[in-house]
């Protein structure tokens, strides 16, 4: 099973998958790391660090979500590269892709499939409503 890290500002990590959880259950080879308000650099990358070894020890791929491009926890992983070849990054973390992630993570072989789905579901999960597209929608029997 691939394993799953998942690092943002703030409680954010935390909530994200809680809320994934309660859709499609608790997850295991899963943890978050969350960048607190006057943490130190330091410690953070050795918060980070750890988790990875966990995650290393019972899978051979960590798959890593962060909140932003150039945010301190995509910085701290993406400085951790070297040392840990075998995580992935993925920028923008959002329910979508997490779910997505955990109903289809069960096989670590198929981590080059699994990326560009989880990106593709994570960006189709974007669309826009106001009240003429309700309308719209209402008038071609569109489900929400």
């Amino acid at each position: 099973m691939i394993a799953v890290l998942v690092s943002t500002h703030g409680i954010t990590a935390n909530s994200l998958i809680e809320t994934t959880e309660m859709i499609c259950g608790k997850q295991t080879l899963c943890e978050a790391v969350p960048f607190s308000m006057g943490q130190s650099l330091d410690d953070f990358q050795q918060q980070i660090e750890q988790k990875l070894e966990n995650l290393i020890h019972e899978s051979s791929n960590v798959l890593c979500f962060v909140d932003l491009k150039g945010g301190t926890p995509f910085n701290i992983l993406v400085n951790l590269i070297a040392e840990y070849p075998n995580i992935e990054i993925i920028t923008g973390v959002n329910v979508p892709m997490l779910l997505t992630t955990f109903m289809l993570r069960t096989d670590e072989d198929n981590l080059s499939d699994l990326l560009p789905e989880i990106i593709e579901t994570s960006v189709q999960g974007i669309e826009h409503y106001n009240m003429a597209s309700i309308i719209d929608n209402k008038s071609q029997k569109e489900e929400f």
